[in-house]
Parts: structure tokens; C-alpha cells; sequence
């Protein structure tokens, strides 16, 4: 990775690949710290107008001008997503004006370089986690920076430059973006196998993780096992002990310990003590708790911060999850219809248990896999996390560019919630237009209907919800 930038006076700065999601927040960041952004990508997206209204230029251009598009705007930065690296002939045409290219890291590592920065990352639950942080430091008046990698609902943008004196990140371990922040406090949710086309194996993400904690200052590091409820994950808590950091969890080696909670429907409420001291009840408008656990870890951060109990209990309160994260699209039918990202076995199994604790009468998921090889080598865990549900419908896999892997389906993880639970409820649903039909012959009152997935199975919701509401009038 190219060494962090000084963003501390204004620069000229062209993103290429602007129209994605972690590119186009880096950029609103940018503009609202002073410098001049202009991007380039191969398709205008959604995100044009908040980026219009960030004051950022924007231009569709063929893939091969997406780097030289820079020279038009008088850029003397260039920073790239992940998914259009550099040429060499870029980078020589780049070299030979001066101009300086960074990815997707680079650039952040060097926003982070201009205020202190809280780190948060985990293979589960950071997304939520960051945003739960971002959206408690601005109920309490402090007025934040942040960069979540979806928008709170409650704050209605996923990336601010503010006043105050922190910048609060969602730090990426996927490809090791997270060691290169520089972070005053990281954060860790929970370590877990996933991404293993980067690391390899879940010795290298433990790895990871340490150093990421040891890199630091100050850490708070959550040391619930993901995979169960008031279970300590040892490893976790080895790391954590051994490097100092103050630690989360419901058992009793925690010392901001979680216990009572409660889950129903949409909310959890749940009590926090600190080193045996009392912290008193907090509750939040997601169902689960694993966003207790998240809950607690932001309550942590915030007593680093030296802000109390009473002014994060509050901000907590106010709190309504994340786009995309046990998001409500609608209720229709007497059905609930909520859309989720949750692509791994982890994020999934936290998300049925969190749907089966809160009380709906059925849960039916509708899960798309994200990446064939992502379903090749998680297949069984993927069968194991779905048969949580009542009923299961699944499509086929989302290629996300990935070429096509003989005999890797999604049918084989149809297979797999059988060889988990013979009994199951399962269907194959190989394209929306049939999990759509599957799901209007199915589902009835009482239901809460999850689309699940990281592909484009978010638009299933909407159609559904309307699709109930036509049926239910048609009665």
C-alpha cells in the first residue's frame, strides 16, 4: 500500500470507481474537509446526487479513461476502488506528471491521519456497530466524524466530516485495509472465518486481528463467541487480555458484561455493568442480541470517550438500525418483509437466531448466495445457519464477477439444510421471478419474510410487499 497522503491543506483529488459505495462516502468526506473531488466511473449510480450535492463532479467515461479522466480536473491525487485497479501504463502516465495513486486504503489511511480515529472492525456486526457509535456520539452533542459502510437510518447519511474532535471508521479486515489506519482505539466485534480468499486460513485472520489490536493505543474488543448465546470465544479473550483491552460480553470474564436481555419484534432491551458497577437498563430499535453485543461495544467505545451512561442511554434509544441490516421494507398481508445483507454463515446465523428469539409466528428466509467461492467453501455452514429458519427458499448464486465453478450451485446449499435437518422446509428457487411466486404461495399472517443476501435480492422486498398488499385487497 502507497504511503498515507497530508490531507491537512487542500488538494485537488480525482476517485475512480466514484458511483460505489466506499468510494462515493470517502469522497462526501473529502469534499466537506475542503479539497477539490472530482470522479470518474463506468456508470452513473444511484449516489449521483448526494455526491452532486457534496459539491463533487462527476463523468461517465469508458473503462480505459478512468484514470486519465484525473488530468481533466486538475488532480494531483488519484484514488481508485477496489474494482478498477490501475494499469501500468496508468501508473506510468501518473508518475510522469507527478501525480500521486492511492486505493481505497490508502486515501482512508490518510483521512484517519488528519483526527484521531476509532477503528471499528469484526467479522461480523462492524457495519452496525460503527453506525450504533456514530449515531450515540451524535445524540450526545459531539458532533462527530464518521464513515459507515451503510446509512443509519436515524442519521439519514453514512458519512460526515464534523466538528468534534473523532472520526469514527468502519475498518475493513476483508483485504486488510484495517491495518493501515492508524487507529487511536480499535475496535473488534468478534474474529471468525470468513474471507479466506485473502487470508487463507483463520490462523492468518486471528493474525490480523492481533496486530490490528496491538497497533493501537487503546482497544475494546467484544469476546462473545458469534456462534453462541453467552458463550466467551477463548481465542478472543486470550487476545484481549494479552494486549490490554477492555472487554465486552455476557460472560462473566467480560469486564462490561451484558445480562438480561430481552428481544421482541423490533427492539432489545438488555443492562450493562462495568467492572461490577451498575450501568443501568439501554434498549435499541433492532431486534437481536447480537446488537446488544454491538450496543454494549458502542456504550464501551463511548466510556473511552469519557461520555456516561446517562447520555448514551438516550442516543441508544433513538436508534433504528442501518440500510440493509434487518431493514424493514414493509408490512403487507399480515406479513413483515425485512432485507438483510448477511452473505457469510456467521452474519446469517445471527440474524435467523436474532428473527426466531423476537416472536413472529414463522420465520422464512429467502437467501441468495453471494459468490461461487464463497458457497464452495462454506456450503455446509451456509446449510447449517438456514436450517435456524422455519422455512427456507433458496436462489441461485450471485456471481459477483466471479466465473461460474462446476457443480457449485445454490442448490448444493439447499442440499446442505437437508443434511442438517432432513425434515426441513426448503425450496429451490433458482431465479427472483421464482422465489417471488414460491413466496406469494407461502407465506401467510404472522410471518416475517427475510430477503437475504448481498446480490441483488434487495429488490425482491419491494415486490413482495406489493405483491401482498395486491393479494391481500384481491380477497
Amino acid at each position: 500500500m502507497t504511503e498515507p497522503i497530508d490531507l491537512s491543506t487542500p488538494r485537488a483529488i480525482h476517485l475512480v470507481g466514484v458511483g460505489g459505495a466506499g468510494i462515493s462516502a470517502i469522497g462526501i468526506v473529502l469534499a466537506a474537509m475542503g479539497h477539490h473531488v472530482s470522479g470518474s466511473d463506468v456508470t452513473e449510480t444511484g449516489v449521483w446526487p448526494k455526491l452532486a450535492e457534496a459539491g463533487i463532479t462527476t463523468e461517465v467515461v469508458a473503462a480505459g479513461d478512468l484514470f486519465s479522466s484525473a488530468g481533466r480536473h486538475g488532480a494531483d491525487v488519484v484514488a481508485h476502488s477496489t474494482a478498477f485497479p490501475p494499469s501500468e501504463a496508468d501508473l506510468a502516465d501518473a508518475a510522469a506528471v507527478g501525480r500521486v495513486v492511492l486505493d481505497r486504503a490508502g486515501i482512508l489511511a490518510s483521512i484517519c491521519a488528519v483526527r484521531p480515529t476509532v477503528a471499528v472492525s469484526g467479522t461480523h456486526g462492524k457495519t452496525s456497530t460503527t453506525a450504533m457509535l456514530a449515531s450515540l456520539l451524535v445524540g450526545a452533542g459531539e458532533d462527530p466524524s464518521f464513515l459507515v459502510g451503510a446509512t443509519p437510518l436515524a442519521l439519514g447519511e453514512a458519512a460526515r466530516w464534523g466538528t468534534g474532535g473523532w472520526f469514527v471508521v468502519e475498518a475493513d479486515e476483508s483485504d486488510g485495509t484495517f491495518l493501515h489506519l492508524g487507529a487511536e482505539i480499535a475496535v473488534v466485534t468478534n474474529v471468525d472465518e470468513d474471507h479466506l480468499d485473502h487470508w487463507g486460513s483463520l490462523a492468518a485472520i486471528e493474525a490480523g486481528f492481533e496486530r490490528f489490536v496491538a497497533d493501537a493505543p487503546r482497544a475494546v474488543v467484544c469476546i462473545d463467541d458469534p456462534r453462541g448465546d453467552g458463550v466467551t470465544a477463548a481465542r478472543t479473550l486470550a487476545l484481549a487480555e494479552r494486549l490490554g483491552a477492555l472487554t465486552v460480553g455476557e460472560g462473566p470474564e467480560a469486564r462490561l458484561r451484558i445480562h438480561d436481555v430481552v428481544v421482541e419484534r423490533l427492539h432489545t432491551a438488555f443492562s450493562l455493568t462495568l467492572d461490577g458497577a451498575d450501568l443501568g437498563p439501554f434498549s435499541i430499535g433492532t431486534p437481536g442480541r447480537h446488537h446488544a453485543r454491538n450496543a454494549a461495544v458502542a456504550v464501551a467505545v463511548a466510556t473511552e470517550l469519557g461520555i456516561d451512561p446517562g447520555r448514551s442511554r438516550p442516543a441508544l434509544a433513538a436508534y433504528r438500525g442501518v440500510t440493509r441490516r434487518f431493514e424493514v421494507v414493509g408490512e403487507a398481508g399480515g406479513v413483515t418483509v425485512v432485507d438483510d445483507y448477511a452473505h457469510n454463515p456467521g452474519k446469517l446465523r445471527a440474524l435467523l437466531a436474532s428473527a426466531k428469539e423476537a416472536g413472529w409466528e414463522r420465520v422464512v428466509a429467502l437467501f441468495q448466495p453471494h459468490r461461487y467461492t464463497r458457497t464452495r467453501d462454506l456450503v455446509a455452514d451456509f446449510g447449517a445457519a438456514l436450517a435456524l429458519a422455519d422455512v427456507v427458499g433458496v436462489t441461485e448464486v450471485y456471481a459477483a464477477g466471479e466465473p461460474p465453478i462446476e457443480g457449485v450451485t445454490g442448490r448444493s446449499i439447499v442440499d446442505a439444510v437437508f443434511d442438517r435437518r432432513p425434515w426441513a422446509s426448503v425450496a429451490w428457487l433458482p431465479t427472483l421471478d421464482d422465489a417471488e411466486q414460491w413466496a406469494l404461495a407461502s407465506l401467510r399472517p404472522g410471518d416475517l419474510c427475510l430477503t437475504v443476501g448481498a446480490g441483488d435480492i434487495s429488490s425482491l422486498g419491494p415486490r413482495l410487499v406489493d405483491a401482498l398488499a395486491r393479494r391481500d385487497a384481491g380477497r
